[in-house]
């Protein structure tokens, strides 16, 4: 049954709605989904839904990385990455019982913890004092030498059980962050890759959601995805790389949206577990938390400005996707005998 559920999520991740003029990457994602997942292996949302809920005990940690775009287009972050990260935090929360940390860069705070709070979650910074069913914001250095040193700090202090990103920017083989058209955005954003190699060192649990090919995760299929993607293998900085993602995780979701990816592995989690109704995010909690990111000044990723939609796909069309989605799993928890078939 869990294979069943899981391959219309899967399906339903990745419908891909992206205009057909203009210089974002368009119709690849069945193509990036195809190298994701070969023949004969699991929907990737169970995948990484079964990996989480047989590693995760009450009261583990698990890290969760995210925050894409910088100044001065993005000063305050895009919306994407922010939303999906709090679902994922709200279903570890409340259905594994879990210690969430978010780690991103300084300047999506204010809207991270916006939408964590629309999410129904409290929302505090690691020196201020605990309350129940709250996330940990840590603020992420844009500095290489300063991530490396954090990274064996925070792995130290909080001995996570997983450490995931949504929507986080992973340099390419030269070292070097871009965004999905080939720009460097190296200088803007914190560099994950000493996390996740640290942690994969330590034998932890490693997994990673994106939409463009660019975002950590996508280090598992290597040179699969350069021919992909349109600045796969030439960038538009000097170094030269392209903008493939050098680092890997033990799992990867590929989503048409990154946030859709997390709410797919939310969605996974919550059937697994079987209360959905408790953990999972409803229409109008995808509403309050996307309102609530925009006014704190997160932006929509694709327009660079403070509209009520995701990477392009507007507020009416995000609804739908969560509608579909929790119908997906109640549906399928359901018992029927139907009197007309």
């Amino acid at each position: 049954m869990p294979e069943v559920i899981a391959e219309y999520i899967d399906r339903l991740c990745t419908i891909e709605m992206r205009p057909s003029r203009g210089n974002l990457p368009r119709g690849m994602m069945h193509r990036l989904y195809a190298v994701a997942r070969p023949d004969g292996e699991k929907p990737l949302t169970l995948a990484m839904a079964e990996a989480l809920t047989k590693r995760v005990e009450p009261n583990d940690t698990v890290f969760i990385l995210t925050g894409a775009g910088g100044p001065p287009v993005l000063p305050h972050g895009e919306v994407d990455g922010l939303l999906g990260a709090a679902a994922l935090a709200r279903v570890l929360t409340l259905s594994l019982g879990a210690n969430v940390v978010l780690l991103t860069e300084q300047r999506t705070e204010q809207p991270l913890a916006a939408v964590c709070r629309a999410a129904g979650l409290n929302f505090r910074r690691a020196d201020d004092e605990a309350n129940a069913n709250s996330v940990v914001f840590v603020p992420m250095s844009l500095d290489a030498a300063e991530c490396e040193a954090q990274a064996e700090e925070l792995l130290d202090e909080y001995q996570p059980a997983a450490v995931i990103a949504i929507e986080k920017l992973s340099p390419n083989k030269n070292g070097i962050i871009h965004g999905s058209t080939g720009l460097s955005y190296d200088d803007t954003h914190a560099k994950p890759q000493y996390l996740f190699a640290e942690a994969q060192r330590r034998g932890i649990l490693t997994a990673g959601i994106g939409d463009g090919g660019n975002e950590v995760g996508f280090g598992k299929l290597g040179e699969l995805v350069a021919d992909i993607i349109p600045a796969g293998r030439v960038c538009q900085c000097p170094c030269g790389g392209g903008n493939i993602a050098h680092v890997a995780t033990d799992h990867l979701v590929v989503a048409a949206i990154s946030n859709w990816g997390g709410y797919g592995v939310s969605a996974m989690i919550a059937f697994l577990k079987g209360d959905p109704a408790t953990s999972l995010i409803n229409e109008d909690d995808l509403e309050r938390m996307l309102r609530a990111c925009v006014d704190k000044g997160a932006y929509d990723g694709a327009y660079a400005r403070p509209l009520l939609s995701d990477d392009g796909v507007p507020l009416a069309a995000q609804r739908a996707f969560i509608a579909l989605l929790s119908n997906i799993v109640a549906i399928g928890q359901s018992d029927l005998s139907s009197p007309g078939h």
